[in-house]
């Protein structure tokens, strides 16, 4: 009974200097100016119509409970915004209530903000480890906690967007990444379709064709595997950007990893590619294919300007290898290839496939562009690839 009447004389207090300072104060404005319902659950009569009257607004709804258990009711038989809820209350206290919304999924994300008289550590700790969204002691401060209400509605509402915002991404992500398979392997029959009878032709498998009828053939055939090869590597550089691809880790030479690289490709007339072969007992683990993929796109962004176009590859003290391709020639077409604005001009998306591949294996690629002097292109790639994938591709250009 004794604290019973504390409280409440307690309570009365601020309520009359609340009133003194409305009334001398001509500035005086609503703290809760957003639609809000507030549950208020304390078993002191007294202190919930100072609830009623302290925080109500325009736009708010205050509604109270004697005791957990009646809370409990309110909450599932309508909606709140948020929970005022004290500690001390018979038949189901404030943590006892507190572990059953919590447990609940559908109040998963129900601000609560615990009331009491309390200052002990023990009851903080457990306030917020059971859940609890704030903290506030008596006797309450109502303007103060208006403004604290406000704070914990707007940013349970930030973070409920951000889950949302984040739920919508990974579902448009997993979308995006069963049409990109889908598209790879429908594209690519008709495009392998188009190859092989362009083959059949130039074969003359079916008996002798004319001469113009040869060159077509080869000029169609020239450009699917074109379009083969650029649709390919704009789907793949796609799944990697996304993280739908993984890397396999094997160790591999490093002689055989340049051989991959330079293995089919193409040279143009008046160019040339000289490869300085590293020491056959050098050794990474990597993804054989994707990076030997890579090193073949950037030779191939070199080897386009024309000129001289010098490859090597050497180990570090650190562990990892080095890897250099200039050019004396190359400025232009490398700068030009570092973004996927290079696709739009027609040139691929070789050199941004090249940077994705290296930062998953944990490396860093730097391009160097100097007037008269060609390009230099350095990739610094550890001896063993991240465990995880690490920040989206980044390129240090100079």
């Amino acid at each position: 009974m004794q604290r019973y009447l504390k409280r409440s004389l307690s309570g009365l207090s601020v309520e009359l200097e609340w009133k003194v300072s409305v009334n001398t104060s001509s500035k005086w404005t609503f703290v809760l100016d957003e639609a809000t319902r507030i549950l208020f659950v304390d078993d002191d009569l007294i202190l919930a119509e100072f609830a009623r009257v302290h925080l109500a607004s325009p736009s708010t709804t205050i509604e109270v409970a004697a005791d957990g258990a009646q809370a409990w009711e309110r909450l599932n038989a309508e909606p709140f915004d948020i929970v005022l809820l004290d500690i001390e209350m018979p038949t189901l206290d404030g943590f006892q209530l507190l572990q059953k919304v919590r447990a609940d999924a559908r109040f998963a994300h129900l601000p609560v903000v615990m009331l009491t008289g309390r200052e002990d550590i023990a009851s903080i700790d457990r306030a917020f480890q059971l859940g609890a969204n704030s903290f506030v002691s008596k006797p309450i401060n109502w303007r103060q906690l208006s403004y604290s209400i406000r704070y914990v509605l707007r940013a349970t509402r930030m973070e409920r967007d951000l889950l949302r915002e984040r739920k919508r991404s990974e579902e448009l992500l997993e979308l995006t990444n069963n049409l990109l398979s889908l598209i790879r392997l429908e594209a690519r029959t008709p495009l392998s379709a188009i190859i092989g009878f362009c083959d059949c032709i130039s074969q003359q498998i079916d008996g002798p064709v004319g001469e113009s009828y040869l060159k077509y053939a080869e000029q169609i055939g020239a450009a699917a595997r074109q379009m083969q090869g650029n649709f390919m590597d704009l789907i793949q550089y796609a799944q990697l950007s996304s993280g739908a691809a993984i890397l396999a880790k094997d160790e591999y030479p490093v002689v055989k990893l340049i051989d991959a690289a330079v293995a089919g490709l193409t040279i143009p007339a008046e160019t040339s590619l000289e490869v300085t072969r590293p020491d056959p007992s050098l050794y990474l683990q990597c993804d054989l294919m994707w990076l030997s993929r890579a090193i073949r796109h950037l030779l191939e962004a070199a080897l386009a300007a024309g000129g001289h176009v010098e490859l090597s590859m050497t180990s570090l003290a650190e562990g990892g290898v080095k890897l250099t391709i200039s050019s004396p020639a190359a400025s232009l077409a490398v700068a030009r290839a570092t973004s996927l604005e290079s696709f739009r001009s027609g040139m691929g998306v070789g050199v941004a496939f090249a940077r994705c591949v290296v930062d998953l294996h944990g490396g860093v690629m730097k391009v160097s562009n100097a007037e008269h002097k060609g390009s230099i292109i350095e990739i610094v790639i550890p001896s063993r690839p991240p465990e995880t994938r690490s920040a989206p591709p980044s390129i240090e250009a100079a």
